[in-house]
């Protein structure tokens, strides 16, 4: 069910290569329980990470990773999608 922060470095890395990102403008943090929530804003992505650190000694660790588009072209279709339902 987890992943390594390898592998998911992997996956972001062709899904929103780090030179198409842009400048980084943000970042947060948020701890509940055993997880981690790491979100990072560039100019043109949301990047949030979820982390189980309950079994540290474990590689495997990663639970989700998201990226959000914050071109024009994404954030209309998200409106309309929201505004159709």
């Amino acid at each position: 069910m987890f992943m390594s922060s390898e592998t998911d470095s992997d996956i972001l890395e062709e899904i929103a290569p780090i030179g198409t990102r842009g400048k980084e403008t943000g970042q947060f943090h948020m701890v509940s329980g055993c997880n981690n929530i790491d979100g990072t804003e560039y100019e043109n992505f949301w990047i949030t990470r979820s982390t189980h650190n309950c079994l540290p000694l474990k590689p495997e660790r990663e639970m989700r990773a998201t990226v959000t588009f914050k071109r024009d072209i994404c954030q209309s279709r998200t409106k309309s999608q929201a505004n159709s339902r």
